[in-house]
């Protein structure tokens, strides 16, 4: 081919058609031009379609992971919801100074002694892959971009809360039910299998009376009820990133 168009300009040059021969150049010129635009667009349109459809498989996964950790975390919320009520009967039973009152918080005090309530480690493999290449700062839907940065901020909350109350057990709570209260006596029902029943009984008018007591109990309510907000506010973006993905990918598939 080459070959072929070196003989026209030659044949072009030998007959003196010298505007032919620059006109013939500048057309040939355009062509191989267009031929690389052509090209490049061909291998952009190529690797534009390898990043989608490795950005369509991502999606796919996250979007799986997204909907198991949003039905654990709403059936968690149902059992956050009875520990707040718990909590605070405790707080009711020793407002009230009833002393006989005070013998059901055998029945109470185990919700306190519970280290954290937050799911600390969600495990979202895919979901981390996806986020550590940081792929959601080339998404171009905004939509989707900023959804997925609220949710990586709301998941981040999440752990500082949970580290929190896992603080506040350790420093706090533990070492306070280690010197007043029986723990084989109060512990919830999936921790008592295991323990030895018997030892000094708790002294719960003792207990009723300890300021230190009160003040564990409250913090704990506390910590329970930020849990249950930022449970709620996370929640919400998992709900809302669920939507806006399953619309773009949607999207791609009438694209």
């Amino acid at each position: 081919m080459i070959k072929f168009f070196r003989n026209i300009r030659r044949t072009l040059l030998n007959e003196g058609k010298t505007n032919k021969y620059i006109k013939y150049a500048i057309g040939e010129i355009v062509l191989v031009v267009i031929g690389i635009l052509i090209a490049l667009q061909i291998n952009n349109w190529n690797e534009n379609r390898k990043t989608t459809n490795k950005t369509q498989k991502y999606y796919h996964g996250i979007l799986s992971e997204l909907k198991v950790t949003a039905n654990a975390i709403e059936d968690f919320q149902i059992y956050l919801d009875s520990t707040i009520q718990k909590n605070k009967k405790i707080l009711q039973i020793i407002n009230s100074k009833n002393q006989d009152s005070l013998l059901l918080l055998e029945h109470l005090l185990g919700e306190i002694a519970l280290a954290n309530g937050l799911p600390v480690n969600l495990s979202l493999p895919i979901t981390d892959e996806f986020i550590n290449q940081d792929l959601q700062s080339q998404i171009k839907n905004d939509s989707l971009r900023r959804s997925f940065w609220r949710f990586i901020y709301a998941r981040k909350f999440i752990n500082s809360v949970g580290k929190y109350s896992e603080n506040q057990y350790a420093t706090s709570i533990e070492p306070y039910y280690i010197k007043h209260i029986n723990y084989s006596q109060i512990a919830i029902t999936k921790y008592k299998k295991g323990l030895v029943k018997g030892g000094p009984n708790t002294d719960y008018k003792a207990l009723g009376a300890s300021l230190e007591f009160w003040n564990i109990a409250s913090l704990k309510l506390e910590s329970y009820t930020a849990e249950k907000e930022v449970l709620d506010n996370f929640i919400s973006r998992i709900n809302t990133l669920i939507k806006i993905i399953e619309s773009e990918l949607k999207q791609d598939s009438h694209d």
